[in-house]
């Protein structure tokens, strides 16, 4: 039983062998590296300190030397990107014009007129048949000049010869004044000294010159001479031609309606930047010549046109039509929009007769818009390198201008840029 008993405390109990290594008491401990004076003297947070504060400095400076770097570069990019638009909506008013208008030729009239002349002719060949033999001269009027001292007079049949050497005859006998302060001048019928076309001769020919027979080679020849006043038609010689009225008619009807588009067209082309020009606006005088013989069984047929057109300065008219409206703006900054579409419309046409200069009573009817206007190049010299809170005091300089909002790009700028190609101006109607 004893023995048996020493066995379990064995199987429980170690041996002594190797207790020392087994016991808790025994395991080494791991001595510190610093020595452990050094703690006495210096803690150990100051130790680390300096470390610390160095790290934090470098941080900040950095920090600050990007950002600053950030700013000058964003500065840069904002004064090279900058751009600013301006949306401006002008001053407008709108007029439905509707009214009765006096103008006269006179060039001190409040509202006056001017003329614009040209011609053209037009031919067509018709059929026709061979009549009797027909010669007539031609005719027309002629002014006579005289630079001498003293008064000439020109007895009737005196002959008058232009540079091609055709021969024209006065009608009546005439004196011309001396000379004063201007040459002598008198009116004169003149007729050509034979039948025949060749004696025909506008105002736009390359010489109406005309000059005395009977005083070549004399002092007299150079200091009284003739000029045409008017066209020389009439003119012919040969076979009359015999038409039928009816045939005829359609062919100058015809003729006429080819020249009229024509010498409107030509008219326009004569018409100034600062005149108006309306449809309707003219007259036109035609003449139809004595038919032609081309052949046995035909006949040229020849109708000349002349146009009278009424201009009007654009500014004369504008104040007649719009009257007090023009006072809310500051002339000249306007234009006025549609004035060349109104309905023009002659009242006395019966009457009036611009070759001679009458007085013209017309309507027009149709609406007109007059629009404020600036320079926009001094605007935007204005504006450049300006604030933005200084631009009002700005646009309340233009009275053209009714309303006016600026954007500056990027959104911080607050200064106009210093360029005028940065500055966009964009009209807004109303």
């Amino acid at each position: 039983m004893e023995k048996s008993r020493k066995n379990i405390v064995q199987d429980v109990i170690p041996s002594n062998v190797g207790r020392e290594n087994r016991t808790i008491r025994r395991v080494p401990v791991r001595e510190k590296t610093v020595p452990r004076k050094m703690y006495q003297h210096v803690p150990s947070h100051a130790l680390r300190a300096p470390r610390r504060r160095s790290r934090v400095s470098g941080v900040i400076v950095s920090f600050l030397i990007i950002f600053a770097g950030i700013a000058v570069i964003a500065v840069a990019l904002s004064l090279l990107y900058s751009k600013a638009s301006v949306t401006i909506t002008p001053k407008v008013t709108n007029l439905d014009v509707k009214g009765t208008f006096t103008a006269k030729k006179e060039p001190g009239s409040a509202l006056a007129y001017e003329v614009i002349t040209t011609s053209d002719s037009a031919q067509q060949t018709i059929s026709a048949t061979d009549g009797p033999l027909i010669q007539t001269k031609t005719k027309g009027t002629a002014f006579l000049y005289n630079e001498q001292k003293v008064a000439q007079k020109i007895l009737a049949g005196t002959r008058l010869s232009n540079s091609t050497g055709l021969v024209y005859r006065t009608t009546t006998t005439v004196t011309i004044p001396a000379m004063g302060s201007v040459k002598g001048s008198i009116s004169v019928g003149i007729i050509a000294d034979q039948a025949g076309a060749q004696y025909n001769m506008t105002l736009n020919a390359v010489d109406t010159n005309l000059k005395i027979v009977a005083y070549k080679g004399g002092e007299k020849y150079a200091v009284v001479y003739g000029k045409l006043k008017t066209d020389l038609a009439g003119g012919f010689s040969g076979v009359k031609k015999i038409i039928s009225p009816a045939t005829q008619k359609a062919a100058v009807e015809t003729l006429e309606e080819s020249l009229k588009d024509r010498l409107v067209a030509k008219a326009e082309k004569l018409v100034s930047k600062d005149q108006i020009f309306y449809d309707n606006a003219y007259t036109i005088e035609y003449e139809t010549a004595e038919p032609a013989s081309s052949d046995k069984n035909t006949a040229v047929i020849s109708v000349k046109g002349n146009i009278y057109g009424v201009a009007f300065k654009k500014d004369s008219l504008l104040k007649s039509v719009a009257g007090k409206e023009l006072e809310k703006f500051a002339s000249p900054s306007y234009r006025v929009d549609k004035i060349e579409d109104l309905t023009f419309s002659i009242i006395n046409a019966k009457d009036f007769s611009p070759k001679k200069g009458t007085p013209l009573i017309f309507s027009l009817k149709g609406p007109i818009t007059i629009v404020g206007t600036f320079s926009e190049d001094s605007l935007k010299n204005e504006l450049k390198g300006t604030y933005l809170k200084e631009s009002n005091a700005i646009f309340a300089r233009y009275p053209a201008i009714a309303n006016a909002y600026a954007l500056i790009t990027p959104f911080w700028m607050r200064s106009f840029p210093n360029s005028v190609e940065k500055i966009k101006l964009e009209m807004k109607q109303q």
